[in-house]
């Protein structure tokens, strides 16, 4: 039967021990799409498991039943408090940066407690029972200091590292640090005003205890009624984890909260080394061009990763917003477009390229020859063009056949552009002839080059098959004559071309006016 006097006060503890259980069991529902649920359920759960314990020991008066409860009160208690730090660490991106070593000690430390006051009955140095007034009462002993102890430093340890993420968080995440602080700091305040001053206004009650389920409701309402918290997973529910795409989900300060396997790989670092990380810190040692373009929140860009073989990535950055429309973090995904880069560069370079030879092919010379032409006058600085042609190719192709006509244009091609400048223009301009645009180029300085090719020309000799090549050269330059116009520029590196070939063949002409 339950004394009226006490009956008020097993209500609130049911009432504590049914409100802590459904938090924890919404919460451990909620592992999946809810950021740190987990252990925010092993707290509430651990909570509620004491206030059980408070409510049993108020039911009954067996001194037998009383000491299990003692037994198991300062796990509950722990447990509690353990849960509580786990989060907390969780909450400030703490956690993978605690060495292991750490948490196993942290974790020890309760089972030793535990077990210490499961022994009691060996040294009765966590309690001893008196009875006042005709009720049982424990009476805490020496080890008792040891269990407060460590729960005020549980206590104080995860305060410290919610205030550390108070001080790092703006806007909604720091609306739901508040909260937290708050739930964490009404149960210290309470204990201290019980332990230290002996504040009791409720009999028959723990206080501290009691205002632990104040602060479970605070860190549920944190936890599971912010839109904040399910950032994480919904960005894990729309980009899988394994995906072949990086992404990396930071909150509004930038800080990254979580990376998958494909970024991890693309920038060359761990998990520790990113999450926690500010993302221009990481985006900054990678690509100049990647943190610019995070720098101004550009929403798509393309760009190349260096190092080894370049690699092509395409990078978008959204918002995450809340239900309120408010900003609640940041998106980033890295797409690797390299197949796609590559096969556009190479429809280009078909586009542009004599399929046979590699060199550029007529319709490209004619475009970027009159860019060159074009800027020569602009600056006055001269533009030179060689025409080459293959000297009695006809006959190689009736003597050796045409495949090995194809192989000499191809090894005439590759030795001229080995030997020419990266601006320069070589193309097939049909049949066997080549031209080549040198902007910025002398006539003196296009001559020496023409007699260079000359010579690597003729030095293919006897390759393939016996072939002799050579080739005749016409060179003409302009720097901005009246009236000449590209074409009659070409017309007169064509006319010192013949002149070559009248003179002997195998020989460099440039064009002269008489």
């Amino acid at each position: 039967m339950i004394s009226p006097d006490r009956f008020p006060y097993v209500v609130l503890m049911l009432f504590a021990t049914t409100t802590c259980a459904v938090i924890s069991v919404r919460a451990l529902r909620s592992r999946r799409k809810v950021a740190r649920a987990a252990s925010f359920s092993m707290m509430a759960m651990a909570a509620s498991f004491w206030m059980l314990l408070l409510t049993v020991d108020l039911l009954t008066s067996s001194l037998f039943i009383k000491e299990i409860l003692w037994r198991l009160i300062p796990f509950a208690i722990l447990g509690t408090l353990l849960g509580l730090l786990f989060f907390s660490m969780e909450f400030s991106l703490r956690l993978k940066r605690i060495p292991k070593v750490v948490l196993y000690a942290t974790t020890a430390v309760v089972l030793a407690v535990a077990a210490l006051s499961a022994t009691n009955h060996l040294h009765h140095q966590m309690w001893t029972v008196a009875q006042i007034n005709g009720y049982d009462i424990q009476v805490m002993g020496r080890f008792h200091g040891i269990q407060l102890a460590y729960t005020y430093l549980l206590a104080a340890a995860s305060f410290i590292f919610l205030f550390w993420a108070f001080l790092r968080s703006k806007g909604l995440l720091r609306r739901q640090t508040v909260l937290l602080l708050t739930g964490i700091l009404v149960p210290i305040l309470v204990s201290i005003a019980s332990d230290v001053f002996g504040w009791n206004p409720l009999p028959f009650i723990d206080e501290p205890g009691l205002s632990v389920v104040f602060a479970v409701m605070l860190f549920g309402w944190a936890t599971l009624g912010f839109d904040a918290f399910y950032l994480l997973p919904v960005a894990s529910d729309v980009i899988i984890k394994n995906m072949l795409d990086g992404v990396l989900v930071t909150d509004v300060e930038g800080l990254i909260l979580f990376s998958n396997e494909a970024a991890r790989t693309v920038f060359g670092k761990s998990d520790a080394q990113m999450n926690g990380h500010a993302a221009d810190e990481i985006l900054s040692d990678w690509s100049p061009e990647a943190f610019q373009a995070w720098d101004g929140k550009k929403e798509d860009t393309q760009l190349i990763a260096a190092g080894g073989e370049p690699r092509f990535y395409r990078m978008t950055i959204s918002k995450l917003e809340g239900n309120s429309g408010e900003a609640i973090g940041l998106l980033l995904l890295l797409y690797d477009i390299t197949v796609q880069k590559n096969a556009e560069m190479q429809l280009n370079e078909l586009a542009i390229c004599d399929p046979l030879t590699g060199a550029y092919n007529r319709r490209y010379f004619y475009e970027m020859a009159n860019v060159y032409y074009n800027q020569m006058l602009r600056s006055s600085k001269p533009l030179s063009v060689l025409m080459i042609d293959l000297d009695h190719f006809k006959q190689i192709n009736d003597t050796h056949g045409h495949v090995i006509g194809d192989q000499v244009l191809q090894m005439v091609t590759a030795t001229c552009k080995r030997l020419v400048r990266s601006p320069d223009i070589f193309s097939r301009f049909g049949g066997e002839e080549f031209v080549l645009a040198m902007p910025e180029t002398s006539l003196q300085d296009a001559v020496m080059v023409a007699e260079r090719l000359c010579r690597g020309i003729e030095m293919l000799k006897n390759e393939p098959d016996g072939v002799t090549v050579t080739g005749s050269i016409g060179v003409a330059e302009t720097a901005g004559e009246n009236g000449l116009t590209l074409d009659v520029l070409l017309a007169r590196a064509d006319e010192a071309m013949y002149l070559s070939k009248k003179a002997g063949r195998n020989r460099v002409t440039a064009w002269k006016n008489n």
